[in-house]
């Protein structure tokens, strides 16, 4: 469900829930039962959880130059010490 906000000319400002897509343009007011014209607002997008926010941001950013990662995000991967056995210098190297 989405919420919309109408505006009474005698009431004022007032948010009505229906599914997304389907609010007309006028519904009536629920203090004096007049038309209400719906009134255009940005989203909500300030209300969202910061996990979300940071996921939208760093998804924003990859789509034109997408980072080169060693490791999956929150891994770390302890550096390899070099060997001396020297059968193990012909093995392929990450």
């Amino acid at each position: 469900m989405a919420s919309y906000v109408y505006r009474c000319s005698s009431d004022g400002a007032f948010d009505v829930h229906r599914p997304l897509g389907q609010a007309p343009g006028c519904t009536a007011c629920p203090a004096c039962g007049g038309a209400a014209r719906r009134v255009f607002t940005a989203p909500l997008l300030g209300r969202l959880d910061a996990g979300v926010v940071r996921a939208y941001d760093a998804a924003a950013r990859s789509a034109h130059s997408p980072a080169i990662v060693s490791a999956p995000p929150g891994l770390h991967v302890p550096p390899q010490r070099p060997t001396l056995n020297p059968s193990s210098h012909r093995l392929p190297r990450p």
